[in-house]
C-alpha cells in the first residue's frame, strides 16, 4: 500500500497530467510483451530453485514446487525479500523439507542475486568512475565469496566474542545456514546460479530499456540492464519493504543521469515498478490462495476418521 502511493505521489510530483501523457502513448503491445519478459525472468528463478531442492536431495513434484515457487512472491515486497523465506514453512508442512536446508537455498538464490547485482553495477559505472571502482567491486565480491564459503571461520570468530551477545548469535546461525548451503556453494553451483541471476537481470534490463523505448528516452540497452541492477542493489541497501525509497530513488536519478527527461525518467519508474514488483506480487497472490488450499486439504486429511473408529454398541 505504502508503494502504491509513494508511485501515485511520484506522478503527482511529475505532473499528474504529463505523466499521464507519457501512459498515453505506449502501444498496447508492449505490456504483453513485458509480462511475458518477466515471467521468463521468474521462469529462470524458478528452474534454479526446483534445481537447489534437487541438489539438496529432495525431488519435490514441478507442480507443487511451482505453486511453493510462486506463492512466495506474494511476499516479495517484505524487507530484503525476507518474507519468501516462507517458502521454507511450506515446504516443511507439505514435504517434511527441513527448515535448513530450505533457507540455504533461498540464502544462495539472495546471493547470486546480489554478486550478479554488484558485478553488473561495477561494470557498467567503470566507465564513468573509473577501472579502479569497477576492481573494487570485484574485490568485494571475491572477498564476501570466499568468507561466505568458510562456515567454520565464521564459528572461530563468533567463539571469540564472550558471552551471548547479538553478534556472536548472528554469526553462529549464519555458520549454520553456511554449513547446510555448502553443496550449493561449490563452484559449479554457484557459477549456474549466477548465471542465472545475470540472464534475470538482463532480461528486467530489456523490460526496462522497452519502457525507455515506448518513452522516448534515448538510453541505450547495456545502460538499461546497469539500471535495473542498480535500482535492485539500491532496493536491496535501503532494506525497506520492497526497496522503498531506495529503488525509486535510484531509478530515477540515473535515468537523468544518462539522458532521460524528469517526465520519462518518472514514468519508467512507474512501469519498472508495476512490472517487477506489482505483477508478480498479483501471480502470487493467485498461487498463495491455491497453496493455502492445499496445506488446509492436507490438515483435514490427516485428521483421525472419529466415525469409523467408533463401533456400533451391542444391544442386549
Amino acid at each position: 500500500m505504502v508503494t502504491a502511493l509513494l508511485n501515485l505521489g511520484l506522478m503527482i510530483w511529475g505532473g499528474w497530467q504529463t505523466i499521464w501523457q507519457q501512459f498515453r502513448q505506449i502501444p498496447i503491445a508492449f505490456y504483453p510483451l513485458s509480462l511475458l519478459l518477466m515471467g521468463l525472468s521468474y521462469s529462470l528463478g524458478f528452474w534454479r530453485w526446483h534445481t537447489y531442492l534437487q541438489v539438496l536431495d529432495h525431488w519435490l513434484p514441478v507442480r507443487s514446487s511451482l505453486r511453493i515457487f510462486l506463492g512466495s512472491l506474494a511476499l516479495i515486497a517484505s524487507p530484503g525479500r525476507a518474507g519468501e523465506s516462507i517458502k521454507a514453512l511450506w515446504l516443511r508442512q507439505q514435504f517434511g523439507v527441513s527448515a535448513a536446508r530450505s533457507l540455504a537455498g533461498l540464502f544462495c538464490e539472495r546471493l547470486c542475486d546480489l554478486l550478479a547485482a554488484l558485478l553488473l553495477v561495477a561494470l557498467g559505472f567503470s566507465a564513468r568512475l573509473g577501472t579502479g571502482f569497477w576492481w573494487a567491486c570485484l574485490g568485494l565480491a571475491i572477498a564476501l565469496f570466499l568468507i561466505l564459503s568458510q562456515p567454520q571461520r565464521l564459528q572461530a570468530w563468533a567463539k571469540r566474542f564472550g558471552g551471548r551477545s547479538r553478534r556472536r548469535k548472528g554469526l553462529e546461525r549464519l555458520a549454520h545456514l553456511l554449513f547446510s548451503a555448502r553443496r550449493l556453494l561449490q563452484p559449479r553451483f554457484l557459477a549456474g546460479g549466477l548465471l542465472i541471476s545475470l540472464l534475470t537481470w538482463a532480461i528486467e534490463g530489456v523490460v526496462l530499456y522497452g519502457c525507455f523505448q515506448v518513452l522516448q528516452a534515448e538510453i541505450n540497452l547495456p545502460t538499461a540492464i546497469v539500471i535495473r541492477a542498480a535500482v535492485g542493489l539500491g532496493g536491496v541497501l535501503t532494506l525497506l519493504p520492497g526497496g522503498l525509497g531506495g529503488a525509486e530513488a535510484a531509478s530515477i536519478s540515473l535515468a537523468l543521469l544518462y539522458g532521460a527527461d524528469r517526465d520519462q525518467a518518472i514514468a519508467a519508474t512507474v512501469l519498472l515498478r508495476l512490472l517487477t514488483l506489482w505483477f508478480p506480487i498479483a501471480i502470487g497472490w493467485v498461487a498463495l490462495h491455491r497453496q493455502t488450499r492445499t496445506l488446509k486439504s492436507l490438515a483435514l486429511s490427516s485428521l483421525p476418521d472419529t466415525d469409523a473408529d467408533q463401533s456400533p454398541k451391542s444391544s442386549h
